[in-house]
Parts: C-alpha cells; sequence; structure tokens
C-alpha cells in the first residue's frame, strides 16, 4: 500500500532522465548570455502559457495541504489576488515588458532612470532578486521534502543532490529554452498523474458521496465555497471584521502584484520578454491564467477533500485551533499527500509516477529560479565587469553562474526553515509587499525617481522579516501585517520621491520611446514623434481587464462547487468563463492587427 518498489524507482527515474534529455536537446541552440536567457525571444503564447503555470507549481503536496489544512475556502487566500493581477498582467504589462525588450526586470532600472543612481539602484534591486531566488529555492526545497517524506524518507542534501543536480544540468545547459520546454513536459506529468490518482482513489473510500459526507460531519464548514470564511484571516477563530478586512486586503494586493517580483515582475516577465511578440505575450498570459487558476489544481483540490476524511485528528485542533473530530494522528499537514498515497491501493508502477509528477512540480519551479535569479547576476554584473567579452565567453559565464546558485541555494535549502504554514503567506505575499507600487509608479507616474526605487528595494526584505516573524504579525490577522507593510510602503516611496529631484526629460523621453505607458506620460507623447502601435485606448483596456477578472473569477467559483456538486453555481461559474473570456479573445485579438515587430536583439545600452 503506497511502499516504493524497484519498479516505481524506475519510473521515476525513467521521468527524470526523459526531463534532463528534454532539457539538454537545447543546449546546441545557445549562443550567447542574452540568448541564453531570452530564449533568442522566440517563445509561442503556448510556452509562455504553460511553463509560466509549471513556475508556480513547485509542489503538488502545497495545495493538497492546503485544502486538507483550511478547506476549500483556503483556495482564495490565493485566488482572492490571482483573479486580479493575472488579467492585469495579460492586458496591461506583458505588452510593456516585451516591447522594451530586455533581458532582465532590473535592466528596466537603467532604462527608467538616469545617471550614477540608476546603476547603484539596478546593482541593488538585482542583488535583491537574486537573493528573494535563493530565500523560494530554500523554501520550495523543505516543503518538497516533507511532502515525499512518506514515501521516499529523504533529507533535503540529498534530495538536492539527486534531483537538484539533474534539474541544475539541463537548466545550465538549455538555458532559457530548455527550462520552457521542460516545464511543458513537466506540467503534462503532473496534471496527469493527478487526475488518474484523483479517480482511482476516490472509489476505494467509497465515492464521492460517502466523502462529501464525512467531511460535512467531520468539519462542515471545510467545504464551503464562501471566500467570507476563517481561512482568510489567516488566523483561528478570527472576528467577521478581521475577515472582511483580511479579503479586502487580498484584493488590493492583486491590483497591485504586477509588480511582485514571485508573479507579474519575476519569472513571469521573463517569459514575456522571450515572447515573439507582443500578441505572443498576452495569449500566453492569457492561458496561463486558465490552467493556473484551475486545470492544474483540479485534481489537486478533490485529494485535499479525501485527505480530510482520512488525517484530521485532535492534534492539529491544539495545534492550529480548529475543532474537528478526532482522526488518524499525522505529524504535519505538509505529509498529507505522500500519506495519502500509503494509505491507498495502488497498482506498481503508480506510486513512482505520482512521486514524479512531485519531483516534476519541484524541478519546473526550480529551474525557473535558477535561471532567473542568474540572469541577475550575469546581466546587471557581469556584463559590467568582462564589458567586450565574446558570446561564447558570455554563454559560460551565464553557465557558471548558474551553476553557483544553484550551489548556494542548496546550502540554503539544507539550513532552511521547518514550519512551511507560516511561510507560504510570508513567501507568497508578505516579502513583496514593499515592491508591489512599483507596478504603477514606475509606468504610470513620470513624477517618480530612482531614490523611490532604491527605497522600495532596500526596504522589503528587512521590514517584511521584521514585521512578520520579529514582531510576529504572522499570529495576527492578515490585513493587519500586510495592510501595515502596504500603508508605510506607499508613504515612504512617495515621500521619498517628492523630496528628491525627478528624472531628466531625456533620460524619460528614452523610456517613452521603448516602453510607451498608456497613461502618465501626455507630456512626452505629445512631443515624441513615433509610429502607431496599435495600442487600444485607455478606455478599452480598462475594459478588458474587467471583462478578464470577470471570466477569471467565473472560472474558479465553478473549479470550487463542482466539487460539492453545487451545479448552478457550476453551471454559472462555467458560463462566466466561457462567455467573458471568449469575447476577451475576441476584443484582444480578433478585431486588432498585431503590434508592430521591434528588432529582437536590441538591448539597453549601457552607459
Amino acid at each position: 500500500m503506497g511502499a516504493m518498489t524497484s519498479l516505481d524507482w524506475a519510473v521515476v527515474f525513467g521521468i527524470l532522465l526523459l526531463c534532463l534529455g528534454v532539457g539538454l536537446l537545447f543546449a546546441r541552440l545557445q549562443k550567447s548570455g542574452e540568448g541564453f536567457f531570452t530564449a533568442n525571444r522566440s517563445l509561442s503564447w503556448w510556452a509562455v502559457g504553460i511553463s509560466n503555470s509549471a513556475t508556480y507549481q513547485s509542489g503538488l503536496g502545497a495545495f493538497v495541504t492546503l485544502i486538507f489544512f483550511y478547506g476549500l475556502a483556503g483556495n482564495w487566500l490565493w485566488w482572492l489576488q490571482w483573479i486580479i493581477w493575472m488579467p492585469l498582467v495579460a492586458i496591461i504589462w506583458s505588452r510593456m515588458w516585451r516591447r522594451m525588450r530586455i533581458v532582465t526586470t532590473a535592466e528596466l532600472i537603467q532604462l527608467r532612470y538616469g545617471g550614477q543612481a540608476a546603476r547603484l539602484a539596478q546593482k541593488i534591486y538585482a542583488a535583491s532578486m537574486f537573493l528573494l531566488a535563493l530565500t523560494v529555492i530554500a523554501y520550495i526545497a523543505a516543503f518538497f521534502a516533507k511532502t515525499i517524506n512518506p514515501l521516499v524518507p529523504w533529507d533535503v542534501p540529498r534530495i538536492m543532490l539527486v534531483f537538484g543536480v539533474a534539474t541544475a544540468v539541463y537548466t545550465i545547459f538549455g538555458g532559457l529554452m530548455g527550462s520552457v520546454m521542460v516545464a511543458v513536459v513537466q506540467m503534462v506529468i503532473m496534471i496527469g498523474g493527478s487526475l488518474v490518482f484523483m479517480f482511482m482513489i476516490i472509489p476505494q473510500f467509497g465515492g464521492w458521496e460517502a466523502i462529501l459526507a464525512r467531511v460535512l460531519e467531520l468539519r462542515p464548514n471545510a467545504i464551503s465555497l464562501s471566500p467570507v470564511s476563517g481561512a482568510i484571516a489567516g488566523v483561528p477563530n478570527p472576528s467577521s471584521l478581521d475577515i472582511y478586512l483580511s479579503m479586502a486586503m487580498f484584493i488590493v494586493l492583486g491590483l497591485f502584484f504586477a509588480g511582485s517580483p514571485t508573479a507579474g515582475e519575476g519569472m513571469t516577465a521573463q517569459r514575456f520578454m522571450a515572447a515573439r511578440s507582443e500578441r505572443h505575450a498576452i495569449g500566453g498570459q492569457l492561458f496561463n491564467a486558465f490552467i493556473a487558476l484551475s486545470l492544474r489544481i483540479v485534481p489537486l483540490v478533490g485529494l485535499g477533500i479525501i485527505a480530510m476524511t482520512l488525517f484530521w485528528h485532535q492534534g492539529l485542533t491544539e495545534r492550529y485551533g480548529f475543532n474537528p473530530e478526532g482522526l488518524t494522528m499525522i505529524e504535519d499537514p505538509a505529509y498529507v499527500w505522500g500519506e495519502l498515497i500509503k494509505a491507498s491501493h495502488l497498482p506498481a508502477g503508480l506510486v513512482g509516477l505520482l512521486v514524479a509528477t512531485e519531483i516534476a512540480a519541484f524541478m519546473s519551479t526550480l529551474s525557473a529560479l535558477i535561471n532567473w535569479g542568474s540572469s541577475f547576476l550575469v546581466n546587471d554584473f557581469y556584463k559590467d565587469v568582462r564589458r567586450g567579452g565574446s558570446a561564447r565567453e558570455e554563454l559560460w559565464g551565464s553557465r557558471a553562474t548558474s551553476l553557483a546558485m544553484f550551489i548556494l541555494a542548496a546550502a540554503i535549502a539544507i539550513l532552511f526553515v521547518d514550519d512551511m504554514i507560516k511561510w507560504f503567506l510570508f513567501i507568497n505575499s508578505v516579502v513583496v509587499i514593499f515592491w508591489l507600487p512599483l507596478a504603477y509608479f514606475r509606468f504610470f507616474w513620470a513624477r517618480f525617481n530612482v531614490w523611490g526605487e532604491i527605497a522600495a528595494t532596500t526596504l522589503s526584505l528587512p521590514l517584511g522579516w521584521l514585521v512578520w516573524f520579529t514582531l510576529d504579525f504572522q499570529s495576527k490577522p492578515f490585513w493587519m501585517g500586510t495592510g501595515l507593510l502596504f500603508t508605510m510602503a506607499l508613504l515612504i516611496i512617495v515621500t521619498v520621491t517628492l523630496l528628491t529631484p525627478p528624472e531628466s526629460d531625456e533620460t524619460l523621453t528614452r523610456f517613452y520611446k521603448r516602453c510607451r505607458p498608456m497613461i502618465g506620460f501626455s507630456r512626452f507623447r505629445r512631443t515624441v514623434m513615433l509610429p502607431p502601435n496599435n495600442d487600444p485606448p485607455l478606455s478599452a483596456l480598462v475594459l478588458d481587464c474587467v471583462i478578464g477578472m470577470l471570466a477569471c473569477l467565473g472560472l474558479v467559483m465553478a473549479t470550487n462547487a463542482i466539487f460539492v456538486r453545487n451545479w448552478p453555481l457550476t453551471a454559472l461559474g462555467m458560463l462566466a468563463a466561457v462567455g467573458f473570456g471568449g469575447l476577451l479573445i475576441h476584443r484582444s485579438f480578433g478585431q486588432r492587427p498585431g503590434e508592430i515587430e521591434e528588432p529582437k536583439s536590441q538591448t539597453v545600452a549601457r552607459r
């Protein structure tokens, strides 16, 4: 029952070799450092969408744990932000990232600001992104080790040695293109394996009706479809005010999450910059929204509900403040996915396939983080040291820094934290809050300057850690810590900007020519003569964003409702998803010609 056999191990290493082989196929396409990190700006919309969704996954067990721990309402801990920022990024930011023709998001700083301060800001930002990538790698490695522990009781060092090294090899040699194509294969494995597992074990536990009946008996609130639940507040037994304020805070963060280094401005933006065109960037993000919000998590929601009927117990009640009946003992919610496999009757080889799906989720995110994090070292540090180096030298420098980053990340992961539930909100929301206002300030406020950028970048990590851990806001309702940080970010960034000189007209003109923001630069729009780029008017873009949010809301409503057999809500959600989604696709691609293609090789000039 769930034990790893020699056949299971053969399946695991067979899929591992498949991923390694696919990634290495693209090694011969790597000719320069820029191509290494931008896939020669050749990614199609489907590759952008699938690979971006794969980078968010990090581990299947994390989603199963989330549902097991918080119930269906747990999805709203991230859905409330994602149904807002994903269409916003698709319609507004994806086209701007693509048209700037830069290699890293830090390179935007050289384009947006001027003088020696811009060089300093770029270095600070690049170093911060590199450290953030290391932190996230350590987090996903620690969670991955816990997830597979019931089946593969390996510690973090051994996991990084086997699975991490294989990932590092194809990432180092295959570059972004290899990472993306392997992620496509891994996403198919993840979704397919999880669906097979869910449908195989439902009959083993009495069928879906019996499973729902047991959950209703055990934790009736766990299958509530409403976002207005205790899960949103992030603490046991919150007040109604805490719930609504936390819900409002998630919505506010969603409006700004285009500026998150782990979302719209991180690996997601890297793939926009690598897309064939703006249309491919926009289409890729819309496809990403469908996969990320629903398709990839459908089987995981079902598995989380099944796990509730088996593993919820009094020990968790005492530790986390819930009040269900006692059931089978389980030491840590992070073990739920592995324990569920152990509790199931599965044919030979399937356990190996399921372990391989978890490995694929881990490797897809690890590969993206290695490539993304090392891109800052190469593009924003190494190129300044090795000016005039050949394309071959730059390529091998890119590979060497990728290797160095992996070794450093592995060392940090070995010494990492233990309580994954607390770190889930910190990594996904808290640590990036100080960066979030930059999503609007950089692109739509011409008065914004490099000193506001530096303030946001230097304060984000230390203040996030101080508020969340040192001052223990992790134990308070979610809105308190995040609201405090977001308010501080706005006040500090705006104050610093207004007390320091604006950027020169020359700098802002250069930025406008390359980025063409939709608002905030009207003075430059009137004076700079540029060919038309077929951008729709601002009112049309805002309407498209609203339509996209309604489509995403319908999609997530249907995703939850189908599991509790609420057929009216399922039908309503699907109707909204298909109707509004189809309308958005028609408005985005059916009526407007493609944008004017820009030269693929041009990057920001080094000053």
